[in-house]
């Protein structure tokens, strides 16, 4: 059992070096949530992905030394080009699915991006940690809605 003490979150963005043509973009986004879901649920962590016009952000949680070993393994991927930690602290709780999710403008999420304003927070080099944790719970909550989900808080 985890102590409350070592529940830990990060939220980084980093540039998308994924590839420009639609169709082989969408394969490396099937290959990368299908191979992080895998290792995400083997070290218990939570997580949502989200990319759009170029930019990764992500939130995730668990236990400190999975989140090290995990933020390395993401950083040292060459999918993400200059990945920024936005926020690394100690949690009291999870706040998310337990899979690993991916949120994206293609996927119907654009009004989610655009209430936000995620791109331009992202280009200026300026997001804050709460407004990006705002917008990772409110997309995940839009998810499970438009899956039938009522989520409780």
């Amino acid at each position: 059992m985890l102590s409350r003490s070592s529940h830990s979150r990060i939220i980084y963005f980093s540039r998308s070096a994924l590839d420009k043509d639609p169709d082989a973009r969408l394969e490396q986004e099937t290959q990368l949530v299908r191979t992080s879901r895998r290792q995400n649920e083997f070290a218990l962590i939570t997580s949502i992905l989200a990319h759009d016009k170029g930019w990764f952000l992500q939130m995730l949680e668990g236990d400190r030394d999975s989140l090290n070993q995990t933020f390395a393994r993401i950083s040292g991927d060459s999918r993400h080009k200059d990945v920024r930690i936005v926020e690394w602290r100690e949690s009291p709780r999870r706040e998310l699915l337990p899979s690993l999710e991916l949120i994206s403008r293609e996927a119907g999420m654009g009004d989610i991006f655009d209430k936000y304003g995620v791109e331009e927070v992202l280009q200026r080099g300026t997001p804050t940690a709460a407004h990006l944790r705002e917008f990772m719970l409110t997309a995940q909550t839009l998810l499970l809605s438009r899956r039938g989900i009522e989520v409780l808080t």
